[in-house]
């Protein structure tokens, strides 16, 4: 009996342990879609740094901002970002509350006229990376100053051309009143899941048939979203 009754103990110890885990997670994912390598997912979240940052204080809040990534020797590294200071997400950012960032790649449907395979459903690919800490307010000026620095550079070096407007040109003045209106944080990224969904435990030969179908299709960019939005917005 007592062996008995130390195996159901364990069993229970574990069973609540699993539970406990299962409580933490942010997301569903199957074992054959989760991804735990750690610089591969640093790279994603520094790729696809448009973060959607979710918080429950208070109720759902959800805004969208572009973040910068610090890495760090050990852990998951650190995420800065800024939001208005009129927006009431505010008030759940005080250093003690759980905060979610939500990194998204692109995303596609798969036809199942694509794979080799003939018994097949439809499905959508996507691969996703949630960090998990608490975003602390950074109060100190020259540091906001400094971060707000980097994230205008490094973005403007990605994407608008590096060499065409100089952060530094525009009067003190200026971006002190601009950083009046905004609030920066640092968040610290305790934990982090990855899910990619993108069909890699298919067979050789379907795998193959997807990069082909995605090679074809056509998705709307936010160029035409734009372009078509502002057509919408003269009528």
């Amino acid at each position: 009996m007592p062996e008995r009754r130390d195996f159901l103990l364990g069993l229970s110890a574990m069973l609540t342990m699993e539970e406990e885990a299962a409580a933490q997670d942010t997301i569903y994912i199957p074992e054959r879609q989760a991804e735990r390598d750690r610089p591969f997912l640093i790279d994603f979240m520094e790729e696809f740094s448009f973060a959607m940052l979710v918080s429950s204080k208070g109720g759902i809040r959800i805004t969208n901002v572009p973040t910068l990534f610090n890495r760090d020797k050990d852990g998951w590294g650190s995420i800065w970002f800024h939001i208005a200071k009129s927006n009431p997400q505010n008030n759940a950012f005080d250093g003690a509350e759980e905060c979610l960032a939500v990194f998204h790649s692109p995303h596609a449907y798969i036809s199942p006229n694509w794979y080799d395979s003939k018994n097949a459903v439809p499905t959508w690919n996507f691969a996703v990376v949630h960090g998990r800490g608490k975003p602390k307010r950074i109060d100190d000026d020259p540091a906001f100053a400094a971060g707000l620095k980097r994230l205008v550079e490094t973005n403007e070096g990605h994407y608008g051309g590096g060499d065409k407007w100089d952060f530094n040109k525009l009067p003190d003045s200026y971006l002190k009143g601009m950083r009046q209106g905004i609030v920066a944080y640092e968040m610290k990224v305790e934990s982090v899941e990855g899910k990619f969904k993108l069909g890699h435990e298919r067979s050789p030969k379907d795998r193959v048939g997807v990069l082909k179908g995605l090679e074809k299709q056509q998705q709307r960019s936010i160029l035409d979203l734009t372009r078509d939005y502002y057509s919408r917005r003269k009528a």
